[in-house]
């Protein structure tokens, strides 16, 4: 660290920790509410984060500048007399929320990524700066269609102001700044604010600043050297897939965080490996909500984002090998069917024992042959001879993880994201079959 690298971490830390007692005494005079005050302090950091590309020239310096906000964040909140005091702005709130203490790790870890670029960098913060802060002020004075987020909530019009901020803070940068034209920046914007809405609407708890930054920033590095035609495409899909869960919404059990993070698990599939990724994923979906509608389930399960991250855990090994070129696009469509196949198997188990129903196993196998590995495997037919082997094997191991999953004792089932978790490694076990597919 050179003596002007530890200048301007002083300086960014002293703007930093005067903004506290600054907006509590502003917060203070003008009454305003507590969640005035903490996106305040959140738009006062994010306004000085931005600053970041030009005033640094490595990622060491905003690290040290990260732990050293971070520190005395944490103090703050762990110590009751600070929280009080100068963490009111922060802490005024009932529920509880991390995101002060997540924020400059985040930033840290953007700018380090970005390498520094401006626009890699300045749109995940602005983003989080702008949007997230007018998507929480305008939630809380106008938001009245309210969906369920982990322990929490969020409202539909939030979610609305989000993306349409969100939106502003991708265009005008890209095209006023000159990275890109017109049209490439429009469907670079319409395409990211609107993933960067749903993963907003499935954070809780304050991890928002976490994960729309670094999200962001992943998704942004993607987009910008793609064609306008990729792009188009792209949004086609990403419309498509959140139209499906948004559709069958009203006859599942699904909350609305876990609906959109349904939507985003199938947008990763198809654009991370292939859009046939997508199509084992979204027919266990359709059959859900045709399940759910059929015994008017709607009123007797919520399920939140932990039963996506099930799926999420038995599909994503397969999209990301596929993607990064480690097994071949064959090889990863086998797999990724063979897994919604055995989690399609294990959850139709699971929805007859609660219907006290006695559960059928080479039944269920079937079903999830046909309606969750049929739609990927179906492209795979000129291989039948070479594919006929692993899925008998996949067909064997699903019946083994229904076996052992109706076997779980009724005491561990209280853990809801551990079983969750659960049947998602054994759908993912039953799916190793596909390594033996050398097409």
């Amino acid at each position: 660290m050179t003596p002007r690298e530890w200048l301007s971490v002083g300086a960014v830390m002293i703007a930093l920790l005067a903004g506290l007692p600054l907006l509590r005494l502003i917060v203070a005079r003008c009454g305003g509410a507590a969640e005035v005050s903490r996106k305040s302090v959140h738009v006062l950091m994010g306004t000085i984060c931005l600053t970041f590309p030009w005033i640094f020239e490595r990622p060491l310096p905003v690290w040290i500048l990260a732990a050293l906000a971070t520190i005395p964040l944490a103090a703050v909140r762990m110590i009751p007399s600070l929280r009080a005091g100068l963490g009111s702005a922060l802490h005024g709130i009932s529920r509880p929320s991390y995101g002060e203490v997540l924020f400059a790790p985040a930033v840290a870890a953007v700018f380090h990524y970005s390498g520094g670029d401006p626009f890699l960098y300045g749109i995940p913060i602005g983003i989080l700066t702008i949007a997230d802060a007018a998507s929480a002020l305008g939630g809380t004075r106008w938001g009245t269609r309210r969906y369920g987020c982990g322990s929490g909530f969020k409202s539909v019009e939030g979610s609305l102001i989000f993306l349409l901020t969100a939106f502003l803070c991708v265009f005008l940068p890209l095209w006023l700044g000159g990275r890109t034209e017109m049209i490439h920046a429009l469907w670079i914007a319409l395409t990211l604010s609107t993933l960067a809405m749903m993963a907003e609407g499935i954070s809780d708890q304050g991890f928002d600043n976490l994960v729309i930054p670094v999200f962001s920033v992943f998704v942004l590095e993607r987009l910008l050297p793609l064609e306008s035609e990729a792009l188009a495409w792209r949004l086609v899909v990403l419309i498509a897939l959140l139209s499906l869960v948004l559709t069958g919404s009203r006859w599942s059990t699904l909350n609305g965080g876990a609906l959109l993070g349904s939507a985003l698990l199938g947008y990763g599939c198809a654009v991370l490996a292939g859009w046939h990724f997508a199509l084992p994923p979204a027919a266990v979906f359709v059959c859900h909500v045709v399940i759910t509608r059929k015994h008017h389930l709607t009123t007797s399960f919520d399920h939140r984002l932990d039963a996506v991250l099930s799926h999420a855990i038995a599909c994503l090994p397969w999209v990301l090998a596929t993607g990064l070129g480690w097994i071949s696009y064959r090889m990863g469509l086998a797999g990724i069917s063979f897994a919604m196949m055995a989690q399609l198997a294990v959850l139709d188990v699971a929805t007859h024992d609660s219907l006290d129903r006695k559960p059928l196993l080479v039944k269920s196998t079937l079903k999830g042959f046909a309606v969750a590995a049929l739609p990927g495997l179906i492209w795979l037919t000129p291989y039948a001879k070479e594919l006929a082997v692993p899925l008998a094997i996949a067909l064997l191991l699903t019946l083994g993880s229904i076996a052992s999953s109706a076997k779980i004792p009724v005491a561990w089932r209280g853990h809801v994201t551990g079983l969750w978790m659960l049947r998602g490694m054994m759908a993912l076990l039953a799916s190793l079959p596909a390594l033996l597919f050398r097409p």
